[in-house]
């Protein structure tokens, strides 16, 4: 009987290990790891992976449970990618994990909180472009002391017909961040076809629980978690609206951190303007979204 392949490994101080029954296989997995992983023995909390051919596709198991099966290679490293994440977002000690695309500008870390769909990929691709510090699409990091961190993966960005592809950041495209950054905005936005960017101030403790309401590991670690968001927003702003094209947005964003000293007025700006709207309405499935 052939032996299984595997290898191990950690993440932001989480372990885990990944078997496949095809050298392939495996080496596509290798590539769905979390940025920054480290190949070696894993500590605890661990998480055990296997893929698995059947006769209808691959079946992904995590721990001796199902996590899906008859799936295509795509599909089933696309459950091992999501779930891994999420995992080490769960049980990372050394940071507070939240749904968010980050950008650093002006030595500052602009944070767009939200889950999967809301358009943050875009608009961060966008930032990224425009001149922006590519930090992350998926999760911004906060240490203890409430600065962000990258968690530089490369960007997930669907494709007309909805599919999801890897682009990486490369020199061409922007800047990667490698060093942490104090919370300097953080945006509460969300696409619709037909949307107006009228941004409105976020009070601080709207602000706050912006970023609690996309934090993974709030009701694991309230205490740690409430902690370090009240140092991250301490000497932040917030605004919030929704949008429109990225393109837009991105250009009305990058001239706001243009301002450099004055960022510190951005409320009275968002003011100034007489704009009104007042929160991202609910999630709904329009046509065209995520753009």
């Amino acid at each position: 009987m052939p032996r299984p392949l595997k290898f191990k490994g950690s993440a932001f101080g989480v372990g885990f290990s990944v078997e496949a029954d095809s050298a392939a296989l495996l080496g596509e997995a290798r590539l769905r790891m979390p940025p920054t992983w480290r190949p070696g023995r894993p500590g605890r909390p661990a998480r055990g992976y296997v893929l698995a051919h059947a006769v209808d596709g691959v079946a992904v198991n995590a721990d001796g449970l199902v996590l899906s099966g008859g799936l295509s290679h795509p599909g089933a490293l696309d459950v091992l990618e999501s779930d891994l994440q999420l995992f080490v977002a769960q049980h990372s000690r050394a940071f507070v994990f939240v749904h968010a695309g980050v950008v650093g500008i002006r030595g500052k870390a602009l944070v767009l909180p939200g889950t999967s769909g809301a358009g943050k990929t875009t608009l961060v691709r966008t930032l990224v472009e425009g001149g922006a510090t590519y930090y992350s699409d998926e999760y911004a990091l906060l240490d203890a002391e409430g600065r962000v961190h990258p968690y530089p993966r490369a960007l997930s960005v669907r494709t007309e017909g909805g599919q999801k592809v890897r682009v990486p950041v490369h020199s061409s495209m922007g800047r990667t961040g490698t060093r942490p950054l104090p919370l300097g905005l953080v945006v509460l936005t969300e696409y619709f076809k037909g949307g107006r960017w009228r941004p409105q101030p976020l009070g601080r403790g709207e602000l706050a629980l912006a970023l609690l309401s996309n934090t993974v590991p709030a009701r694991e670690r309230p205490a740690e978690v409430l902690a370090t968001l009240a140092k991250g927003v301490a000497k932040a702003q917030g605004l919030r609206s929704v949008r429109g094209s990225a393109k837009g947005t991105a250009k009305m964003l990058l001239r706001l951190a243009d301002e450099g000293p004055r960022g510190a007025s951005l409320p009275g700006y968002a003011r100034s303007a007489r704009l009104r709207t007042t929160a991202p309405p609910p999630r709904c499935r329009l046509p065209g979204n995520r753009r």
